[in-house]
């Protein structure tokens, strides 16, 4: 069996998966800056300072690159809120939750616009949000308690109409806290988002 060739003390696989993750990071700043606009391929593989054939390497168009940054932040979304304490009561626990949100937003506000403000105006990111957020619902409230995990619809149109008018509340929430248009001090924009989210499951 053959050795992986190597190119300067790396695989052609590692130095593959290097490039591509620097494209993320290209991405990810043009688009949580500028908007999905701004993310092309010339603009991308510009800043990255890589040949246009790497960037097709990693992905088929501008579409995927997206897709990609979305993903990575969504992820690490994702990680954070699976260190919420699951045992206390479901107020307690939704709002450690949103507070973490809060947190991950305000400490760069570039997440913020890709994960809540691009979805709304972006084809693309659209379609990708609005066919995860049941999922993400999925998969995060169940991880936060039974007691919360009982708040979920039993069925999938209930939890995607519930998902959607809470998509809709925390977004409008955090992306005008963020923008400096709603200027109240981080815990009350917890509370009500705590407020809101408990008020429309329990709905």
């Amino acid at each position: 069996m053959n050795a992986p060739r190597l190119w300067r003390g790396r695989t052609l696989d590692a130095r593959s998966a290097e490039r591509r993750e620097q494209l993320v990071d290209v991405g990810f700043a043009l688009l949580g800056t500028d908007g999905s606009a701004a993310v092309t391929m010339r603009a991308v593989t510009r800043l990255a300072n890589l040949s246009p054939r790497y960037f097709y390497e990693s992905f088929a168009d501008r579409r995927a690159l997206l897709v990609a940054v979305y993903d990575r932040l969504e992820t690490e979304l994702l990680t954070q809120l699976s260190t919420v304490d699951p045992g206390g009561d479901p107020h307690t626990t939704v709002r450690a939750a949103l507070r973490i949100c809060a947190t991950y937003f305000e400490e760069d506000p570039r997440r913020a616009r890709v994960l809540l403000r691009e979805p709304l105006t972006d084809d693309t990111l659209r379609a990708h949000s609005a066919g995860r957020l049941p999922a993400f619902l999925r998969t995060v409230v169940p991880a936060l308690g039974a007691e919360v995990g009982a708040l979920l619809p039993d069925n999938e149109e209930t939890l995607a109409v519930v998902g959607t008018a809470l998509g809709g509340a925390l977004v409008a929430l955090y992306v005008d806290w963020i923008d400096g248009l709603l200027p109240v001090p981080r815990d009350l924009l917890v509370d009500t988002a705590t407020a809101v989210v408990l008020s429309l499951a329990r709905a």
